[in-house]
């Protein structure tokens, strides 16, 4: 049998500052909102190389300054590399494009993601609703919101 370790038992936990909680993530309604690129970097979710792009809300007045996120994958679904070419049906470089004012890329062009800092945009905003491994819904404390897509520049 395995030999459990213990670290801390549970008198000395009472004044343990390890534990502070994270920022909770905003939940607004459903619908569609004017904003502005802030940051942008890149991560690995479950194993998929993916670009966070933030944004803030800059209209409607009642959410002003809000902060959400938008993910996107930067690596084949399959091979779970890198694009080599940013491939035209992935959200990169849909986004890009409405991001680049409708342009299109010529071949061989950079997508520099500094693009989505470049103005203002319409932003459609979703609510993402996490699942228990049951495939149950948890409940709406866990609920959040995501930028889902830019449908286009507005400056």
């Amino acid at each position: 049998m395995d030999k459990i370790y213990v670290l801390k038992k549970e008198d000395e936990m009472q004044n343990d500052d390890d534990f502070v909680a994270d920022e909770s993530r905003p939940l607004i309604p459903e619908g569609t909102y004017h904003v502005r690129c802030i940051h942008i970097e890149e991560g690995i979710y479950k194993g998929t190389l993916k670009m966070y792009l933030k944004f803030i809300i800059v209209y409607p007045e009642q959410y002003k300054g809000t902060e959400l996120f938008m993910a996107m994958n930067l690596s084949d679904s399959k091979t779970k590399m890198r694009f080599k070419k940013v491939p035209r049906a992935s959200k990169y470089y849909e986004q890009w494009v409405i991001a680049n004012l409708d342009i299109h890329p010529s071949r061989d062009d950079r997508m520099s993601p500094l693009k989505f800092k470049e103005g203002y945009s319409e932003a459609v905003v979703r609510t993402v609703k996490p699942k228990f491994p049951d495939g149950t819904e948890k409940p709406e404390c866990f609920h959040y919101s995501v930028v889902d897509y830019l449908k286009g520049r507005t400056g």
